[in-house]
């Protein structure tokens, strides 16, 4: 496979998470406001998913983070671009799945508690999935700074 290739691919799995979340979300949205929450939770157990969530949160942006960076330091820097590429793939996939996993928790817990604090906690995970887009000249910056390390 090309690197063109697997770039366009990063993209296109990149775009589908964030419109399949927008939509999730949005569905959330209209199904609390005229539906009502989900839950039938006690107050107790909704404060522990409220607290959980925000938890959560606050330990898995800068862990998905981190991985990636670490990840991406390990691509050995002779290799060829379109390998590169594969090795980085498999990385930002990894930060991408750890953010949408963050991402659906808060929406499920939005559902289950109809609180819009969660829902704004989906939202700044999913700003930080926006502020992510594996253009190509974003993933050869990466990419460089791989090789700037070593």
């Amino acid at each position: 496979m090309g690197s063109n290739k697997s770039i366009k691919q990063i993209q296109l799995i990149y775009f589908a998470i964030v419109v399949m979340l927008a939509f999730f979300a949005g569905f959330a949205f209209y199904f609390v406001s005229s539906v009502g929450k989900v839950s039938g939770f006690d107050f107790g157990m909704e404060t522990n998913l409220k607290s959980l969530n925000i938890l959560l949160a606050l330990v898995g942006i800068p862990a998905s983070y981190m991985f990636h960076k670490r990840k991406v330091s390990h691509i050995d820097p002779d290799l060829p671009y379109e390998r590169k590429i594969m090795q980085y793939r498999t990385a930002f996939f990894i930060k991408m799945t750890t953010l949408e996993g963050l991402s659906l928790i808060s929406i499920l817990i939005y559902l289950t508690t109809g609180e819009i604090n969660q829902l704004i906690v989906f939202g700044l995970l999913y700003l930080f999935i926006l502020l992510n887009y594996p253009s190509v000249k974003a993933i050869d910056k990466d990419l460089e700074n791989n090789n700037n390390d070593q």
